[in-house]
């Protein structure tokens, strides 16, 4: 079987040493070649190429933009996608049921190599991008704008960096300037506009160290979308709700708080431009943006 490995090498938890083990581990296996990345979008291009060239497996080691990047390529294909987890918060290795550590995850995927144990899974579209787990329009794509933008403090602080970044907006009015977002569902409704939308393809939506944060809790892999929305909510009723996803999950039952579950696909809109998310990765500013539940698109090794 011949594969690639492609790699990040500024993931936030993996070294050179990592990388190395890994490599080996692989190549006892399969026919790998070792591909690093060399800037952002770049993940993307390395597998086009390989998908092109006729290649059986993509690895992918690094964090959830990482593993997104390569995502691009693969929808749609036979290949199948094997995530290690070399970043901070590594969701859709982790809701795929991979162990939480790149050598630990290796020798799984390995096992799943040997007996060729792959599962379909249904993919998020924003637009032109594929998501794995969770996309958002508005206050949540503001934090993750923000930590972008502070690249050097996310390295430092990897996950205390979003909880700071979360209080940092909120505190700038980012999410409590009153209903901005429209949403169009696909049977025709029309909703009020809300002040958040925060859509998934899986549970959980992060995780905060071991804590899954369960903010859409009834979404999966394989269904279609989920969709929390939030009114127009004070500092005390939204840090209630964010308690209470890490709880269970009842939050949905919160005044305030509305729950849409296997959408088929919704349209977004603004009348003035905000920020869009997918997979933690933040992908510029729009006023509209339509979501689509894409069944069945990407085979992962599991």
């Amino acid at each position: 079987m011949r594969a690639i490995l492609v790699f990040n090498p500024n993931a936030t938890t993996t070294d050179e040493q990592v990388r190395d083990v890994i490599a080996s581990a692989l190549a006892s296996e399969l026919t790998v070649d070792v591909l690093p990345t060399k800037q952002r979008g770049h993940a993307m291009h390395l597998v086009a190429g390989a998908v092109h060239d006729g290649v059986d497996a993509v690895f992918a080691l690094g964090g959830d933009g990482t593993a997104n990047e390569v995502i691009q390529a693969l929808a749609g294909t036979e290949v199948r996608l094997g995530i290690i987890p070399g970043g901070g918060a590594n969701v859709l290795a982790r809701a795929l049921g991979l162990p939480n550590d790149a050598i630990s995850a290796t020798s799984q995927l390995l096992r799943a190599v040997r007996i060729d144990r792959t599962r379909r899974i249904g993919l998020g579209r924003a637009g032109d991008r594929y998501f794995g787990f969770n996309a958002g329009f508005g206050f949540d794509a503001a934090v993750v704008r923000h930590v972008e933008m502070h690249a050097r403090m996310k390295r430092t602080f990897r996950q205390a960096a979003f909880v700071w970044s979360v209080a940092r907006e909120w505190a700038a009015g980012t999410g409590r300037d009153g209903p901005q977002i429209v949403v169009r569902l696909d049977d025709g409704r029309e909703l009020d506009p809300v002040a958040i939308s925060i859509i998934a393809n899986a549970s959980p939506y992060t995780y905060l160290g071991d804590r899954p944060m369960l903010l859409h809790p009834q979404a999966a892999f394989d269904l279609g979308l989920d969709l929390l929305t939030v009114g127009d909510i004070g500092t005390v009723d939204l840090t209630k709700v964010a308690y209470r996803t890490f709880r269970g999950g009842d939050h949905i039952d919160h005044d305030g708080v509305g729950y849409f579950h296997d959408l088929s696909g919704f349209v977004l809109e603004s009348a003035r431009p905000q920020p869009l998310m997918v997979d933690g990765d933040y992908a510029g500013e729009h006023r509209e943006v339509r979501f689509v539940a894409v069944p069945e698109a990407l085979r992962v090794l599991i």
